[in-house]
């Protein structure tokens, strides 16, 4: 697993000086091997796990004998025409010229990939995250030094640092939705897709390098035949560059988009190994064995099939799972990364591709926006009829009824909603944290419509603003397997951006225009499919049979004594489990999840629950 470690400070203070040097030992003393491929006045930059053109060092020398600063991740330049597939970005002198003269705009707009750079000038340093975010950066200060980080496992480890949790900034996110764009966590900050960190003697600003709705107004395709043909040669080329460097291959594989990226990857130059793994449930809306059958015998690959285990509390494979920055999905994690693991483990794979992120990126979910955004950049033409139809029938619904619909929807949201969330855990939280409790501001620059972009692209472009596509809660077991999401690379983002949303929904179809792009290589079962597969493990087993040991967790636990939950409600609804409501069994499945981040931040290794075997 690729981690980093940045420590920055002022060279000039002797007593940040010193910090840096001790935590530049104390990290080396680790049994973690630390690379470090920057050092220099102020700055200086750790890496481990790191294999050339997977994840790497790639450093800056605007002179021959001079660095100035590393990129950190995967990192390639940006192809120039279709059927070009990008390659690995080594700089030579002038490109590192560049980065430092553009102060590292020239990243955003002609690489991609999933990075952090480090860099300085005489009098500035600098921090940039790539706009997708597929690297993360977090930020805590020790004494003087400000931590950069990609996992907080690094800092968990520090009994130096003390890491507690942000428990209204919990209730905030727990009341206003999951975007995860700040960090419930007190004293660690994240650095922001596409956010780039300038620091001077005088202070610090930020700002963005790259801007979605730009990119959206800028080069818009019109017709079909070229939308087509941009994005099918856009995915093709992007899992073509990600796939390069492996020779055998995993694709997670269930529905249209992942059967795209299995098609892809059929077609890449480099010829990986491919093998398949399926995973399904005991219900009709959670198999898709059918289509996936379908998929793989097409392409001739290999496929594993496995039912989705039952949720369990295994504390064993909980102490294996890293701390996250927040709180994540252990309870459903657990089972399901170990069988996946050990798959990846017998057939030897390198990575594994997953389609995370394909609904909203191809854009499956457009209702009125297609007509919405045919007038306001089209206007009143021929081709509106056809676009309100299709409007029509992707929503079953007839014309006549959506019309009024889509007159009022020309006004358009001007902002992303922020909007209070059901109100079913206020029994659970104590009165105390929930008169801390406030409507967040949207200060993030992408969550305000700008001028020129219509109403339907800004609702496909919203996901990015509010973090939606963060992996940081998907936490794998350490030293797991590795996994790359295509349709997350900015090549692919940037394309459907360009895209106009009754294209991308082409047919009255959601995804229609990949539909469209990629028929020829896909069953037409699978093509024209538009059912949607969704595994859920029922929480009720987990609870009944381990209540005891929830009931010690919980009534004892970090949310109670951080003053977030009430305890009195919590020995209610657990004194009779059998007669414990479904609501009741899902909040406290949510609230337990929750208590194991809140126990691993603090260090807790559920050494006494191992060896004790109580669950």
């Amino acid at each position: 697993m690729y981690r980093y470690i940045a420590l920055i400070w002022n060279a000039e203070d002797t007593k940040a000086d010193a910090t840096a040097g001790f935590l530049s030992d104390y990290f080396n003393a680790e049994e973690t091997i630390w690379e470090v491929p920057y050092d220099g006045a102020g700055m200086r930059v750790l890496q481990t796990g790191g294999a050339r053109r997977r994840m790497q060092a790639y450093p800056l020398y605007p002179h021959q004998d001079q660095q100035r600063g590393v990129v950190l991740g995967k990192l390639l330049h940006k192809a120039r025409r279709l059927q070009a597939i990008s390659q690995n970005a080594d700089f030579t002198v002038p490109e590192a010229r560049q980065v430092l003269q553009t102060e590292g705009q020239c990243l955003a707009e002609d690489y991609w990939g999933a990075y952090v750079a480090f860099f300085q000038t005489a009098s500035r340093k600098y921090i940039l995250v790539d706009p997708m975010g597929g690297l993360g950066c977090f930020c805590l200060v020790y004494r003087g030094v400000e931590i950069y980080f990609s996992t907080l496992r690094d800092m968990a480890a520090c009994d130096f640092i003390d890491l507690s949790v942000d428990w209204t900034g919990v209730a905030q996110k727990l009341n206003y939705g999951q975007g995860r764009t700040d960090v419930p966590i007190n004293g660690v900050s994240k650095i922001l897709p596409g956010q780039r960190l300038v620091l001077t003697p005088d202070g610090r600003r930020a700002n963005f390098c790259w801007d979605p709705q730009q990119i959206a107004q800028s080069d818009i395709i019109y017709d079909m035949d070229q939308a087509v043909a941009l994005l099918r040669h856009t995915i093709l080329d992007t899992v073509a560059a990600l796939a390069a460097p492996y020779s055998r291959i995993v694709q997670s594989i269930g529905g249209l988009d992942s059967s795209i990226l299995l098609a892809c990857l059929r077609q890449a130059p480099s010829a990986p190994e491919l093998f398949c793994i399926n995973q399904y449930g005991d219900s009709r809306e959670g198999d898709e064995r059918y289509f996936v059958r379908k998929t793989v015998a097409h392409m001739d690959v290999p496929l594993v099939e496995y039912q989705a285990p039952p949720v369990t509390l295994d504390f064993q494979t909980l102490s294996e799972m890293s701390v996250t920055s927040t709180p994540p999905f252990y309870l459903f994690l657990m089972q399901d990364r170990r069988v996946v693991n050990q798959y990846m483990t017998d057939v030897r794979a390198e990575v594994m591709f997953n389609g995370f992120g394909g609904d909203e990126i191809l854009y499956a979910h457009g209702l009125n926006f297609g007509p919405i955004d045919y007038i306001k950049l089209r206007g009143l033409r021929p081709g509106l009829v056809k676009v309100i139809m299709e409007a029509a029938r992707m929503q079953r619904r007839s014309v006549w009824a959506i019309l009024p619909e889509i007159i009022r929807g020309l006004s358009g949201p001007e902002s992303v909603a922020t909007q209070q969330s059901s109100t079913w855990s206020h029994a659970f939280l104590t009165p105390e944290i929930l008169a801390l409790v406030t409507a967040p501001e949207q200060t993030h620059p992408w969550s305000h419509r700008a001028a020129g972009v219509p109403p339907g692209k800004f609702n496909h472009l919203s996901p990015l603003a509010t973090g939606r596509f963060d992996r940081e809660g998907f936490a794998p077991p350490e030293h797991s397997h590795s996994t790359l999401h295509p349709f997350l690379m900015q090549p692919v983002v940037e394309a459907c951006l360009r895209i106009p949303v009754w294209l991308l929904l082409a047919d009255g179809k959601g995804r229609g225009l990949a539909r469209k792009a990629f028929q020829q290589d896909l069953p037409p079962e699978v093509v024209w499919r538009t059912s949607k597969s969704a595994i859920y493990p029922p929480s009720k087993p987990l609870i009944q049979e381990n209540i005891d040991v929830i009931r010690g967790l919980m009534l004892e636990g970090e949310m109670v004594r951080g003053g977030f939950l009430r305890r009195d409600h919590l020995e209610d609804i657990m004194k009779n489990p059998a007669e414990m409501s479904e609501g009741d069994h899902g909040f406290l499945f949510y609230f337990l999840d929750m208590e194991l981040w809140a126990r691993k931040l603090k260090g807790e290794t559920f050494a006494d629950f191992i060896r004790s075997k109580v669950a």
